[in-house]
């Protein structure tokens, strides 16, 4: 007996930008089989979706679940904000290629995660070797959403060049361009996505002799890049790139690669447009880079856009935020006593007050008025700005920063929001020709932040201001646009169509979204991570057809049974 489901009466998007219609819409196997008004179907599911907009499920084209997935297959941080395709290995790191000390050592300071957690998570669970044994490793899983990935930069050097030539040498030799060449070429044979590479100083090596330094990708000649850059042309994939922030210049090598002229051009996703307090005009110096690159140049480059304010926590001096700070690198990969040392010693503190004050380009604000303090073993300061407490102690404001770090570490914890701070400004990136929103890094940075519900975040902008975008041209940009660029078979709900979808209330939607809470997960071994809640947003998430979350109850065999399926690229 067939198993068929049908969502009524409710304000149905297809994900193609056309118009919403109220309207029925008819799942027969998991697949879209009718949309329209639908007699009663005896034995039939029905879904009441009155007063409910139905859309395809969201793409989250940016996670750092590589390590998550394989003990949480079901991904419910993602699932619960409507999310049905998550996309990992992006930033250069993968978990496709190397040893489990090599992915160890590359994701534990990124997750920022225990790495006794990450280590349980992946232990003994390497058991593919090449690009093409990991695909039909991950094509095992039972996910919750469907998955895909990039092969990243960092692990293909490791494993052509060795850690420490991969960490050490700038130019690959010849052979060993070959040899990474090999394995881009297999991962693309095998239907990965593209390329990851990162320019980006701010991820760095969790342990041993290289802890602290800038992971292999980063190490790399712009050559290396091209090279590789050219086998993902041939086939028609895509370029996942952070540029370096702190050199611009970085962004001119991405211009060459991915420009069109006298050749087709490479498809480049870059992180990310973001409107930066440090910087108050390089969001626009972004998407104008973008628009010069796809009409003079014949490129095809799209910035990702994130769809709320950067709001970064931290532990004392622990956040990526202060990851361009080579002190604060030292301080970062140091046991507690030592980092306590460190901010009491005086030549230590002068130079980390170099650092602060250094001019040049940046990525952090440095303003002490902008730093909240959340958690303190002094309680008068919580609320408080640093600046705010050092006028009351009577203490230059950088002193009390490194006061606090020196007598408290990770006691004292405090936000801040670097960037997307101004609605306007965010909402022209999220709906620019020149972006896809995006860049939620769910997964990343695990108790710096949380923008899991990116998608539900930008749907809130775009419904309290119905003069900028229409409201299915905002779905579009969150379903069938990333999906199409991508090469991934999601995104629309056509007949036929895979029946990946979402129901939503658009009446919570301007109330419901939470800020960021601590989510103490027993899989996280006592550990806590950041996350979103979106109650009563969400009423449904239907996976291939079937229901994965539903009124705020998760499927109770979500995480043991497979629901989404491993998407390979559709581009040739």
């Amino acid at each position: 007996m067939a198993n068929i489901k049908i969502i009524r009466n409710g304000l149905f998007f297809d994900g193609t930008g056309a118009p919403g219609k109220t309207t029925d819409v008819v799942i027969k196997d998991g697949k879209v089989d009718q949309i329209g008004p639908a007699p009663a179907i005896e034995g039939a599911q029905e879904i009441d979706a009155t007063g409910c907009w139905v859309t395809p499920g969201f793409l989250d084209i940016h996670t750092h679940y590589d390590a998550e997935v394989e003990v949480m297959p079901g991904l419910e941080e993602s699932v619960r904000h409507g999310v049905t395709t998550v996309v990992f290995g992006n930033c250069s790191l993968s978990s496709a290629v190397g040893t489990q000390d090599d992915i160890l050592n590359l994701f534990s300071r990124v997750e920022n995660m225990p790495i006794d957690i990450l280590q349980d998570w992946i232990d003994n669970k390497i058991t593919w070797k090449t690009t093409t044994e990991y695909y039909e490793h991950l094509d095992t899983l039972p996910v919750g959403p469907n998955i895909s990935s990039f092969i990243g930069h960092s692990n293909i050097r490791i494993a052509v060049m060795g850690l420490n030539r991969s960490l050490t040498v700038a130019k690959a030799n010849q052979d060993e361009i070959k040899g990474m060449q090999r394995i881009v070429d297999e991962a693309m044979e095998a239907g990965y996505l593209g390329l990851s590479i990162d320019m980006l100083p701010f991820h760095r090596m969790a342990k041993g002799e290289f802890k602290g330094v800038s992971v292999p990708s980063q190490q790399a000649h712009p050559r290396e890049y091209k090279q590789l850059a050219k086998v993902v042309r041939q086939y028609n994939r895509v370029l996942q790139a952070t540029p370096n922030a702190m050199d611009r210049t970085s962004v001119i090598h991405l211009l060459g690669m991915t420009s069109g002229w006298f050749r087709k051009p490479l498809k480049t996703t870059v992180v990310a447009a973001l409107d930066t307090k440090s910087d108050q005009k390089v969001h626009w110096l972004a998407t104008t880079i973008a628009a010069f690159t796809n009409t003079v140049l014949r490129g095809n480059m799209k910035w990702q856009a994130l769809a709320e304010p950067f709001l970064n926590f931290a532990d004392g001096p622990i956040t990526p935020v202060l990851e361009e700070f080579p002190s604060a690198v030292q301080a970062i990969g140091a046991t507690v006593e030592e980092r306590k040392a460190m901010f009491a010693d005086p030549k230590f503190r002068a130079w980390f007050r170099k650092d602060w004050e250094a001019k040049g380009e940046a990525v952090f604000h440095r303003n002490l008025d902008d730093m909240w303090i959340l958690k303190s073993p002094e309680a008068d300061q919580i609320g408080k700005s640093i600046a705010q407490i050092a006028q009351e102690a009577k203490r230059e404001p950088i002193e009390m920063f490194m006061d606090l770090v020196a007598n408290y570490d990770q006691d004292f914890r405090w936000k801040s929001e670097v960037a997307n701070h101004r609605p306007k400004q965010r909402l022209r990136l999220l709906t620019s020709k020149q972006t896809i929103p995006g860049f939620n890094d769910s997964g990343a940075h695990n108790v710096n932040m949380a923008f899991q519900d990116g998608a539900l975040q930008m749907l809130k902008q775009v419904q309290a201001n119905p003069g900028v975008i229409p409201l299915e041209k905002a779905v579009y940009r969150l379903t069938k646009l990333p999906a199409e660029w991508l090469g991934l078979k999601a995104g629309t709900l056509t007949v036929g169509d895979r029946a990946d979808a979402v129901v939503i209330d658009p009446n919570k939607l301007q109330t419901n979204l939470s800020a960021p809470i601590e989510d103490y997960d027993e899989r996280l071994g006592g550990s806590y991570r950041m996350v979103k809640r979106s109650d009563g947003v969400v009423k449904q998430v239907l996976v291939g057809g079937e229901a994965v979350f539903t009124e705020g109850k998760f499927a109770q065999d979500l995480g043991s049974r497979k629901y989404g399926k491993l998407l390979r690229s559709t581009h040739r």
